[in-house]
């Protein structure tokens, strides 16, 4: 199979690569800084150059890429940057579009999510067949938020009631292939991560791996996003799909010296 992964050089998309190319298939990646990689074409979602390039001959496209860290570009990028590559992936006969998601972004009032909406119904309005898959927040993302709380010298503030249920990008990457190389399918059951914790205990685990000593403390947010993820509206406890837990991944990620 001939696999375009859109986002191919990404926290997940990268796992897709991977898993793709082991299992016997041709994996291209499309990203705006390729880094070296081999099948890859550099290019621009948000203005779609190199989109046309990267989707000749390809049958498949999973589409992992997302401007979560670049705010301001979101809807140009999720949304119209989706369009665009929808309206050329049908011009080159793609045959699925596999677009990751979030799972909660209905319940938690925050404005990415609304954008992330958004371009899941571009996806459903699409002509291109598709299969959306909604993941839970990744073992990274919880790494990298707890670093934008610990910036503040010796002390790592945090809701200490925010409810997550992080889940391996590679476990997640192991489903996104298996819907890619299978029939277009639709709205997938959510994926999420083998545990639900709240921010506290994930921070205490994320310091002690890392042999922080700093003061953990509680951070209140007046917003209703912050009481949304308290509630558990990021949460998918039926689904409990992935294998990694967070303390596997800060084992793996800050090995004991």
């Amino acid at each position: 199979m001939d696999v375009l992964v859109v986002g191919g050089t990404g926290t997940l998309g990268r796992h897709i690569v991977t898993a793709l190319r082991q299992s016997g298939h041709r994996a291209r990646i499309f990203s705006r800084n390729p880094r070296g990689h081999v099948d890859a074409v550099q290019g621009d979602l948000r203005t779609g150059v190199g989109v046309d390039k990267a989707l000749a001959g390809m049958q498949v496209l999973v589409h992992a890429a997302s401007a979560t860290r670049h705010p301001l570009r979101a809807s140009s990028t999720d949304v119209g940057g989706t369009r665009r590559l929808l309206e050329s992936a049908r011009a080159a006969g793609v045959r699925h579009v596999v677009f990751t998601s979030i799972v909660g972004i209905d319940r938690v009032a925050y404005p990415y999510y609304r954008t992330k909406l958004k371009a899941e119904q571009v996806v459903r309005e699409s002509e291109v067949p598709w299969t959306i898959l909604r993941a839970t927040q990744f073992h990274d993302f919880v790494d990298h938020i707890l670093g934008a709380f610990s910036r503040v010298p010796r002390i790592t503030a945090v809701p200490f009631d925010w409810q997550l249920q992080p889940v391996d990008a590679s476990d997640v990457a192991r489903r996104v292939v298996a819907v890619a190389l299978a029939e277009p399918a639709g709205i997938l059951p959510d994926f999420g991560g083998p545990e639900i914790r709240d921010l506290r205990s994930l921070a205490e685990a994320w310091l002690a791996a890392r042999g922080d000593r700093r003061r953990l403390v509680n951070l209140t947010i007046p917003l209703q996003a912050s009481r949304d993820i308290a509630a558990g509206n990021l949460l998918c406890p039926e689904h409990r799909d992935g294998r990694t837990t967070f303390e596997d991944y800060l084992a793996a990620r800050y090995p004991a010296t």
